[in-house]
């Protein structure tokens, strides 16, 4: 997945994310149908969809680079055609764990239902 997004002096940053993605989906209230003389049932619900998405064995400084992604005011995802998705960037799992200089970074982002 190719992520774009505004770097703090205004230039449009990008990453592909080639690491492992973990697809969820988390249900938000929705339509329930309410049948005669029964209990209501969902039948469907909408959900967002959320992404984690994870990049390693980085240098130190393509982390930082990458960290900026945490407060930028937008963030995209490009697709091939060069389309740009906006997305929302959660707080949590965003990471920087060391092995002598080579660091990791997971960001979960969610796109519109």
């Amino acid at each position: 997945m190719y992520q774009r997004w505004f770097s703090p002096l205004g230039n449009l940053e990008g990453w592909l994310f080639e690491g492992d993605i973990d697809d969820t989906t988390t249900p938000e209230a929705g339509s329930v149908f309410l049948p005669a003389g029964g209990a209501a049932q969902v039948l469907q619900r909408h959900g967002a969809q959320k992404q984690l998405l994870q990049a390693g064995n980085l240098l130190p400084r393509q982390w930082d680079g990458l960290s900026t992604m945490l407060t930028s005011s937008q963030v995209y995802i490009q697709d091939e055609a060069g389309t740009l998705t906006p997305v929302t960037v959660l707080a949590g799992p965003a990471t920087r764990s060391s092995l002598e200089t080579r660091t990791e970074f997971d960001v979960e982002v969610q796109l519109a239902p």
